[in-house]
């Protein structure tokens, strides 16, 4: 048998509109100020994207989104970028371990270092209790590249310092100068990377200095914010990232996808907009807007097994070693596939652990045209009073089965 690829896109595309039907498939933050305000609640999720590299997304939306979300409620109402001073232990967000009251009391296996710590204790926050973080103490985060988070989150609040420490006011820059290009989601995009990423380099314990770092960040806000208001310097800058970078922007994409897909932070993404006086709210509602989305490359749809089975016995398998974000939009434009876009295949991230790596090949809907897939019938109960047990075998998320609409009995799959 032959692949049709248009049914792994469309099949993935099912997936993905079950991962969205409800805030209950995805982690939510552990806010803590009860006063965050929405664009607070965004410039949160934004840090904790910074954050998000080998380690536990759930460490992050719990602990790091306990911290951070303090800090942003903080950092708002202080103006001062100094809770990000270490020298001043009593009052920072970031701080020596060394220097960290808490520590003194423990053992010797403490992690050495700087942490980020919060200023509103643990509390009943039982989300907090299951990293052992005590009710009475300060809880404390520390990333596994916290030399580098540390000086992205600090140069990205520089930055924002202008803009009111408002990500969207941020963006709204560049809606506003972009509304009529087709291109527009790239373009945020774009923007988002030159607000942290872009010649941000690697830093090291040993090269954290508080002092140095401010400047060299408020030397980089120049420099960025050239390319942000001079329209010709940011059509130069945004072509040549177009070409490569913008394939390499994971948690970028991750953040972005959120505010127009997550249910939670498209809400606070739009009603931000709103308050910030945005006329264009329905324009940015625009489904086909989505198609521009990038696929977040990641360890799960990287797998070798995932990438070569669903383009196995198609005209793209000699491709299969390429980037695989970049080969899922090639696919998207040479075969002008009308259902699913290259960022769907993110639920590779719950798919490819529960399917591929255990070897549920015989359950597996991509397999179907290639002579695998030969059980899938078998965890299909076609019950609308029940979810969706394919779903649930095959991603882990909550999705109301509906035969009616179902694009694999679409497929004849079930």
């Amino acid at each position: 048998m032959s692949r049709n690829i248009s049914n792994v896109f469309s099949i993935t595309s099912f997936f993905d509109e079950a991962r969205w039907s409800t805030n209950e498939n995805d982690n939510l933050i552990n806010f803590v100020p009860e006063n965050l305000t929405d664009d607070n609640k965004l410039l949160t999720h934004w840090l904790c994207y910074i954050t998000d590299r080998q380690m536990g997304f759930e460490r992050i939306w719990d602990v790091a989104g306990f911290i951070f979300s303090d800090l942003v409620c903080s950092i708002c109402s202080e103006k001062s970028i100094s809770l990000l001073d270490p020298i001043n232990p009593s009052k920072t967000f970031f701080i020596k371990s060394s220097d960290f009251a808490q520590n003194k009391k423990k053992s010797n296996n403490e992690k050495d270092g700087y942490l980020f710590v919060g200023r509103h204790k643990v509390g009943d926050n039982k989300k907090l209790w299951d990293y052992n973080q005590h009710p009475n103490e300060l809880p404390v985060f520390q990333s596994r590249f916290y030399p580098s988070d540390y000086k992205a989150i600090l140069f990205t609040l520089i930055i924002l310092k202008d803009f009111n420490f408002s990500i969207v006011e941020y963006l709204l820059r560049i809606l506003n100068k972009n509304l009529s290009k087709k291109d527009l989601i790239r373009r945020l995009i774009f923007s988002l990377y030159l607000l942290t990423y872009k010649d941000i380099g690697k830093s090291k314990i040993e090269n954290i200095d508080f002092k140095d770092w401010y400047k060299k960040g408020l030397d980089r806000k120049n420099d960025m914010m050239k390319i942000v208001n001079d329209d010709s310097k940011f059509e130069e800058e945004f072509n040549k990232f177009s070409e490569i970078e913008i394939y390499n922007q994971k948690r970028a994409w991750c953040s972005l996808r959120d505010f127009f897909k997550f249910p939670e932070f498209n809400t606070y993404f739009f009603r931000s907009l709103e308050e910030h006086g945005f006329q264009h709210l329905e324009m940015l509602k625009d489904t086909k807007l989505l198609t521009q989305f990038e696929l977040p490359g990641d360890v799960w749809n990287n797998k070798p097994k995932f990438r070569e089975c669903i383009v196995k016995d198609s005209s793209y398998e000699k491709n299969c070693s390429n980037s695989f974000n970049k080969l899922l939009r090639d696919i998207y434009i040479k075969e002008n596939i009308s259902t699913g876009y290259p960022e769907k295949f993110d639920i590779t991230f719950d798919f490819v652990p529960l399917m591929c790596m255990k070897r549920n090949c015989d359950l597996c809907p991509y397999g179907k045209d290639i002579e695998k897939g030969k059980n899938l019938d078998k965890i299909c109960n076609k019950n609308i009073s029940k979810y969706c047990s394919v779903v649930l075998a095959c991603c882990g998320y909550k999705y109301k089965c509906n035969p009616e609409k179902c694009e694999l009995v679409k497929l004849e799959y079930v």
